[in-house]
């Protein structure tokens, strides 16, 4: 049996679905058929039932899914120890980091980080979310500052910070004729493109401002800009609305205005996310270190 074999069926017995263990595996639906059908050969065994409706385990498939649970797990393990020990021999230490971290909690969390282990090469990766939950489950990082929510069985987040979005509207808008300042109701921009980032580029943000306009009894047209600048020039070209962090303030031109927004606003979290399970001491550290930080700003 090879370790690909067993975690190909793992998902499958998990999900119960060929497609839906294609997708959470990043392989095609045949690739995993096949998989399945060789390690099946290799047992001598059938480990699934199938039919048009259902997948279900065997009484052997359910006896395999028992033992290659603990096995990878134990595989994961060792993993784990020898990239810490590799890390640790190293003297390095590397952070995936959203401009939103860096705008707030992370700069404090870092440098008490680095007063804590000045031995430490810190190596620091601005990341979008999707690209820091990928590079901490191939162990290309060791912790994540990322946009909350995001969710992978394989990792651990804590969200630290919390903030209301606001949004950046052009001059040119007939609401900011006479604006004098104070809050908007998002309903107030419900004909307006919204100018925001990609669902696959972040899942969490997007739902965020697709719920918050929901609630405010609204489905927003949307406009898909991946670089938070290009989405401010959008709006100064009077191309639509776009939602920004309470720290935007300095983009305010004589193109665009940034409004508050009343409640139902948007927010966007900051979580530290690592690898489920880490037993890393410099891991650790950070962990209390965004803790402290995070009862710092409550």
């Amino acid at each position: 049996m090879e370790i690909k074999e067993l975690r190909c069926f793992i998902r499958v017995a998990e999900t119960l679905n060929f497609n839906r263990a294609a997708e959470l595996l990043n392989m095609s639906q045949p690739v995993v058929t096949k998989t399945v059908a060789q390690l099946e050969h290799k047992l001598g065994v059938k480990l699934f039932e199938r039919t048009t409706r259902r997948v279900s385990l065997t009484a052997s498939g359910v006896v395999l899914r028992r033992e290659a649970d603990g096995l990878l797990r134990h595989l994961d393990e060792v993993q784990r120890a020898v990239r810490h020990a590799i890390a640790e021999k190293s003297g390095r230490f590397s952070i995936g980091v959203t401009p939103l971290a860096m705008q707030t909690v992370f700069p404090q969390v870092i440098r008490g980080f680095r007063v804590s282990h000045p031995e430490i090469e810190v190596s620091i990766r601005e990341l979008p979310t999707d690209a820091q939950c990928q590079a901490l489950l191939a162990a290309d990082i060791d912790a994540g500052f990322l946009l909350a929510p995001a969710s992978d069985p394989e990792l651990d987040m804590r969200e630290i910070h919390a903030q209301k979005m606001r949004l950046a509207v052009p001059a040119c808008h007939p609401h900011m004729k006479g604006y004098a300042g104070g809050p908007l109701p998002l309903s107030a921009f419900a004909s307006d493109t919204f100018i925001i980032p990609p669902r696959a580029q972040n899942p969490g943000v997007h739902d965020e401002i697709i719920r918050a306009c929901a609630v405010s009894g609204f489905r927003p047209r949307v406009k898909d800009c991946t670089e938070g600048q290009t989405c401010l020039c959008l709006v100064e070209a009077g191309m639509g609305v776009s939602f920004v962090s309470n720290r935007i303030d300095c983009a305010t031109s004589d193109d665009m205005h940034i409004v508050d927004l009343e409640e139902p606003a948007p927010v966007l979290s900051v979580a530290l996310a690592w690898r489920r399970n880490d037993p890393s001491p410099l891991l650790e550290t950070l962990r209390a270190l965004a803790v402290d930080a995070e009862k710092a700003a409550a």
